[in-house]
């Protein structure tokens, strides 16, 4: 029996309304110290040696990525146009345009195009960490402010126990047969925000795998700033330095 494989699902068709609320920047594309957010999001898995293969979700009426350098064409990178109205949807379609260059037991990592700031690092952690697990995972931080419930008027209402609470990140490491089956029982369910949530419907529990903070997500434009300040200073993730 062959070691499964690793393969690699950008979705990438979003808008980022809350980046660029006037509609003029897709966040993806924005310039990030000379390179665009989703280059940097690329880069990392393309330069691995274990990953076999990187698929960039893009919506149907992209143009060319105009916004990607010419030197980051690999073959071992695609990008496909078959992004839909949710992220259950997009990264559905990513993987099954892989054909049958993945099996079901290979390893598909699903990771944020909004999150540039992922290292070989922690790429490498959550590879070891899942190398004998049968469920999967994802890279994740625990929360340490404290957490509080609000009403309608904010409000606070009560405080959270924060003990066993994380904020999740990407990149997600799932099976390909059981990403590809939770994906398609949940592709029009609201709830279902990241591919964890759709695996744990199937009564599955992912193994949380401790990442840094700094593999955070770009989400408005002053957001920027900070990725600028850890790209500039060059700040040490584990294992590794961006």
């Amino acid at each position: 029996m062959t070691d499964p494989s690793y393969f690699v699902v950008i979705p990438a068709a979003g808008k980022g309304a809350r980046f660029s609320p006037s509609g003029d920047t897709v966040k993806q594309h924005a310039n990030l110290l000379g390179k665009s957010i989703l280059q940097r999001a690329i880069e990392p898995f393309i330069s691995h040696e274990k990953i076999k293969y990187v698929v960039v979700v893009l919506s149907p009426d992209e143009s060319h990525p105009q916004w990607v350098d010419s030197d980051i064409e690999h073959q071992k990178l695609s990008f496909q146009r078959v992004g839909g109205s949710s992220r259950a949807e997009s990264v559905l379609n990513g993987i099954r345009s892989l054909g049958t260059l993945a099996g079901p037991a290979d390893w598909i990592l699903v990771h944020d195009a909004v999150r540039p700031l992922i290292t070989r690092g922690l790429i490498d952690l959550l590879m070891d960490e899942l190398t004998n697990d049968s469920e999967g995972g994802l890279l994740a931080c625990r929360l340490v402010d404290t957490i509080k419930n609000s009403n309608e008027c904010n409000r606070v209402t009560s405080t959270v126990d924060r003990k066993h609470l994380w904020a999740a990140q990407t990149p997600q490491m799932f099976r390909r047969a059981t990403l590809e089956r939770a994906l398609s029982m949940t592709i029009d369910r609201s709830d279902i925000t990241d591919e964890s949530s759709a695996i744990e419907t199937l009564g599955i529990n992912p193994l949380l795998v401790e990442s840094d903070s700094t593999n955070f997500k770009i989400t408005y434009a002053h957001d920027l700033d900070r990725a600028k300040l850890v790209l500039t200073k060059g700040t040490k993730t584990k294992g590794t330095e961006i």
